[in-house]
C-alpha cells in the first residue's frame, strides 16, 4: 500500500481526535439535544470538510493561505461565528432561561435536525485552521505528478474518518448513562464551551488587530 495513504491516514485520525471547536459542538449538541442533533452535528462537520477538500484539490487552498487579506478575512468569519457560540451559551447561563444550548431538548418538543447539521457545518467550513490543514496536507503529501483521482482519494480519506469519529462520539456522548450525568452539569459544561469558544474567537480577533495595525 502506498506510503502516503497510511500517512494521510495517521494525520486524519491525529486531528479528528483532537479537542477542539468542531469537538466541543459535538459535545454541546449530543449532550443537551440528543443523539440526532450530535449525529447531524458530525454530518455537518463531514459536509464542510467537503468543500475544504474541493477547493483544495482544485488548487484554492494554497491562493488562500498565500493571501493574507483573504485568509485574514475567512479568520475574521471564523471568530465571530465563535464569538456567536459563546455569547449564546454564557447569557444563557447567565439569565437561567431555558436555551437550545444547555437544555436538553423535551420529547414532543420542535427541534429541527437540519440545526445541528448547520452548526457543524459553519463551526468547521470557518475554522481558520482547516485551510491551513488541508494546505499542508496536499502540499507534503502531494506533488504536481500526483494522479487527480489519488488526490480525490486523500481528501475522501480525511472526510471518512472525521466523520466516523465525530458520529461515533455523539452515539458515545448522546446515551441515557452519559445525558443523566450531563444534567447536573449541564451549567459547568456550557460555561466551559462558551469560554473555549469565547477564548479562541477573541484570540483570533486578536492576531489579526496586530497583523492589520
Amino acid at each position: 500500500m502506498d506510503s502516503g495513504f497510511m500517512q494521510v491516514f495517521a494525520v486524519g485520525v491525529a486531528v479528528a481526535v483532537a479537542p477542539g471547536p468542531d469537538f466541543f459542538m459535538v459535545l454541546r449538541n449530543s449532550l443537551s439535544r440528543g443523539r440526532l442533533a450530535g449525529v447531524m452535528t458530525a454530518l455537518g462537520i463531514g459536509s464542510a470538510l467537503v468543500v475544504h477538500v474541493v477547493y483544495s484539490v482544485l488548487g484554492l487552498a494554497l491562493v488562500i493561505a498565500s493571501s493574507p487579506d483573504v485568509f485574514g478575512l475567512i479568520r475574521i468569519c471564523g471568530a465571530l461565528y465563535l464569538l456567536s457560540i459563546a455569547a449564546r451559551c454564557l447569557v444563557a447561563r447567565k439569565s437561567e432561561m431555558p436555551d437550545v444550548c444547555v437544555e436538553a431538548v423535551p420529547a414532543g418538543s420542535k427541534d429541527s435536525p437540519f440545526r445541528g447539521w448547520r452548526e457543524g457545518f459553519w463551526c468547521n467550513l470557518l475554522n481558520p485552521k482547516a485551510a491551513l490543514f488541508f494546505l499542508s496536507i496536499f502540499s507534503q503529501f502531494m506533488t504536481p505528478d500526483t494522479p487527480g483521482a489519488v488526490r480525490w482519494i486523500y481528501g475522501a480519506e480525511v472526510i471518512v474518518i472525521v466523520t466516523a469519529w465525530f458520529t461515533l462520539l455523539a452515539l458515545f456522548l448522546s446515551t441515557g448513562r452519559m445525558r443523566s450525568m450531563y444534567a447536573g452539569l449541564a451549567r459547568w459544561i456550557d460555561a466551559a464551551v462558551g469560554v473555549i469558544f469565547g477564548g479562541v474567537g477573541c484570540s483570533i480577533l486578536w492576531q489579526e488587530a496586530r497583523r492589520v495595525l
